[in-house]
């Protein structure tokens, strides 16, 4: 059984409507709510159904340590914003890494930051003149609305809308998704599950190489080395590095010189990107060593290792197309077209993370035998490449 904590400010309508989807779910248990106001319409909601309230200062959430137990005596697993007007401090986030989320009315990075809730943002989008909004599910971390996007949903908002009329269509999508996409969260994809370890450590790793942004900065691998982690982190690191290696390569003024170098060194790097992903498969062939496999079972069409690689490099265009989206050289045209491959995106990421999910469970179970081919890369080979053998006769 996962226990959820409600954060809420306001009317309380976003909590009702989960606490309501979740009543009765024998994996998923709404908890208590927890708020920063002692006035708000919230807590008359829980309170009818059933909920624990619980309001505490502003000073009391920055210091972090009371709110904290008292999820403690709670036994809370995940904190669910929903309408929640206070900064998390850093203590509680440290409490539940890639366990508390928020939902936005806006199609972020567009309209998010400090300011924007509620009736500002709806206002904002009409004068901009936006021919949609919509909504973001993202993980919170020290910055308002700026953590990893875990699912968006759009709707159209027309010339004669008013800010109430967006307001409406962003809330009929509010009920309609967020409790969908918790109960996605908490049952497959919960911090104690592979796929949600390999994204939470991708997503670091991809901040942390973009804070330089130098294909030449030094790797600061933060996780244990030979641990899994560590493996995983390295892992999205290469291909952070390989992906503006690519970028560097395709300069129409680029000297050729230097594209003989970069592409010996994209080689290096590829050879890399393979070594670590039959590191990864081995941790999995150890893992699942003493597995029984039933007779029907069936192989996949990849290793797991293979499909933890696409998640890694999907991360990766996740973030680079979000930075599309925020571009303020470009048009409308552009950036509408990196809004609605950001949404696709973000689908294929839910996809494939449940595909893994799916995958390992199968493996554990036995149902499915893992195989692994090692990749046999001719072109690195001196006795398999014809150009590089030929020049020994």
């Amino acid at each position: 059984m996962k226990k959820v904590a409600i954060f809420a400010s306001g009317s309380g309508t976003n909590a009702e409507n989960i606490s309501r989807y979740f009543s009765g779910n024998q994996q998923i248990e709404i908890s208590l709510l927890v708020s920063n106001n002692p006035k708000a319409g919230v807590h008359e909601r829980m309170n009818r159904l059933g909920i624990p309230s619980f309001t505490f200062s502003g000073q009391t959430f920055a210091e972090g340590r009371p709110v904290l137990e008292k999820l403690k005596e709670y036994a809370v697993d995940w904190i669910v914003l929903a309408g929640f007007m206070n900064r998390i401090s850093a203590e509680i986030l440290n409490a539940y890494p890639g366990r508390i989320v928020n939902i936005h009315p806006a199609l972020l990075p567009k309209y998010g930051g400090k300011g924007m809730y509620g009736m500002h943002v709806h206002e904002a989008v009409v004068a901009a003149g936006e021919k949609e909004s919509g909504i973001t599910v993202h993980y919170v971390n020290e910055q308002y609305d700026e953590g990893p996007v875990i699912f968006q949903a759009s709707c159209p908002v027309l010339p004669s809308d008013t800010p109430d009329d967006v307001a409406a269509k962003v809330h009929a999508l509010e009920y309609e998704h967020y409790p969908r996409v918790i109960a996605s969260l908490l049952s497959g994809g919960c911090a104690d599950t592979f796929g949600r370890l390999c994204l939470s450590v991708f997503e670091r790793a991809t901040a942390d190489y973009h804070a330089t942004d130098d294909v030449d900065a030094a790797v600061r691998n933060p996780f244990e080395p030979g641990t899994i982690e560590s493996r995983l982190y390295l892992k999205n690191w290469i291909d952070a590095v390989q992906w503006h290696l690519e970028d560097l390569i395709r300069d129409p003024q680029i000297k050729p010189e230097s594209v003989v170098a970069l592409k010996r060194r994209i080689d290096r790097s590829n050879q890399e990107r393979t070594d670590l992903v039959e590191q990864i498969d081995s941790y999995f062939l150890e893992m699942y060593k003493e597995t029984p496999v039933r007779p029907d079972a069936t192989i996949n069409t990849e290793s797991p290792a293979w499909a933890v690689d696409r998640l890694s490099i999907l991360v990766l265009k996740i973030y680079h197309m979000q930075q599309e989206v925020k571009r303020t050289d470009t048009g409308d045209a552009h950036r509408e077209a990196c809004q609605r491959k950001l949404s696709i995106l973000l689908e294929q990421k839910q996809d494939l993370f449940t595909a893994l999910e799916q995958l390992l469970e199968d493996i554990g179970k036995g149902k499915k035998y893992m195989k692994v081919y090692r990749q046999m890369k001719m072109y690195n080979d001196a006795s398999l490449n014809p150009v590089l053998y030929g020049h020994k006769k």
